[in-house]
Order: C-alpha cells, then structure tokens, then sequence
C-alpha cells in the first residue's frame, strides 16, 4: 500500500476547530482502478487526510484523488459546522510524497480562464458591473461554484443560464428571455438546454450523481455563455465573426 497526506487549513481560524473523531472511509476514485481509503485528522484549524491506495504513486495521482480527497475532509467539516452553526471551509493546499517531497495544490482550471477573452486589465469594468448590479454579481458566483463546489456544479450551471437570460430581458417572458438570450449571445437552444437539463433533478432535491466529463463539458458551457454575456453588457451586439453560434 502507498500513502499521500493531503494538509490544509480550515476557517474561520478565529475559532479553531479540533476533533475526536478520525473518520475512514474507502471509495474508488478512479475508473476501474483500485479503491482509496481515506483518513481525515482535524486538529486546531488544521486538517490532514491520508489516503492509501495499492497503487503507485505519482503526481497524476496526486491530481486525481486531490478533489477526493477534500471532498472527504469537506463533509466531515461540514457536519461539524452544522452541529455548531459555523460555516467552516476546507482548503487542502499541498500534498506530500511518499519520499517526503511536498507540492502545493489549489483548486483551478486554466482551461475556463480559456472561455472568454477578458484579462487583468478588465477587473475594473467587471467588477463595476458586479458591484453595482447584485443579480449580475450573484450570477457571477454561480460561475465560480462550478470550481469551488463541484457537486453544486450542475445546479449552479442551470442557475448561470436561468440568470443571464433574466438579466438581459427582464420584464419579458420566461418564453422571450430565452428568445433574447440565444439571439443576444449566439447560441442555439440546445446548447442553452444542456445547462438546464443538467441541473433539473439536483435543482429538484433530487442529488443524480453527474460524472466528471459532463460537469466539465458543463462548467465550460456555463463559463462560455457568461463570458458571452458580460462582453455583451461591456460592448452591446456582439460581433458573429468574433462570436459564432454555439450549437448542441
């Protein structure tokens, strides 16, 4: 058997959180591969999960059981925060080797990033839009849960497209704003359907566990549209050569 230890920290730090309890708890991660188990110690703000898998370890493999692995320490957390009323959050920040070398981590996909075309010296304009404009800045929220809270991702897909097509016309119908959004945005009905349709049973109470290739196909969509969108509140009509339709 091998090991990685996973550590982080968990806040508020102002009020430490330390617990007796040391859950493990064995799931497979990786398709057709072995099974993991996870341990998890939280011990005055800090948190340290141990995963052993008969199974070599590597940096891919590091990478593969990194979102296990805090998804594990998250839901322990969790529980803990419910009992007290306190919203803890978990942040595994670096992995350790089994010969003792250590790497940082960080939750992050440079390939959303790769969706749309604004850059550091858009912050001002964005922010401006999301500070003044709460439903826009809540919108942009939901965009950033596809990265921070990844079993939220499918709702939070269905609720970005929900969101731009109430931003760009409000007082219409729920029938016209998915007129506009598609003619305002470039993209057909399909596409915009997806976004929807992913998020329908978890939006529903109904937790349909989605796989990790339709979340990303999904994130990307989501990502892409609103990208869309903020360029579209930025600039007006968006350019069709800059901007083609975006289908199925």
């Amino acid at each position: 058997m091998h090991t990685l230890i996973y550590e982080g920290k968990i806040e508020p730090d102002v009020v430490p959180l330390t617990l007796d309890y040391r859950p493990r708890i064995k799931r497979q991660e990786i398709e057709g591969g072995p099974t993991a188990e996870f341990a998890v110690t939280v011990f005055v703000g800090r948190v340290r999960v141990h995963v052993t898998a008969d199974i070599e370890v590597s940096e891919q493999l590091a990478t593969d059981l990194y979102f296990p692995a805090w998804d594990v320490a998250r839901t322990f957390v969790e529980a803990a925060g419910f009992i007290r009323a306190i919203p803890y959050t978990v942040n595994l920040d670096r992995v350790i080797f089994p010969d003792g070398e250590t790497k940082q981590f960080a939750f992050g996909d440079r390939s959303l990033a790769d969706t749309h075309d604004f850059s550091d010296g858009d912050l001002e304009a964005l922010s401006d839009i999301s500070l003044i404009d709460l439903k826009c800045g809540l919108a942009m929220s939901d965009v950033l849960m596809t990265l921070g809270r990844a079993h939220y991702s499918p709702i939070a897909c269905g609720r970005v497209a929900d969101s731009i097509a109430r931003l760009i016309a409000p007082a219409a119908s729920r029938t016209a704003q998915w007129e506009k959004l598609r003619a305002a945005l470039h993209v057909d009905e399909k596409f915009v359907r997806s976004l929807s349709e992913v998020s329908k049973s978890s939006r529903h109470g109904d937790r349909v566990e989605v796989d990790a290739t339709t979340n990303r196909e999904t994130a990307h969509r989501a990502w892409t549209l609103f990208g869309r969108y903020l360029r579209y509140r930025l600039n007006g009509e968006l350019d069709p050569g800059h901007y083609p339709l975006l289908k199925g």
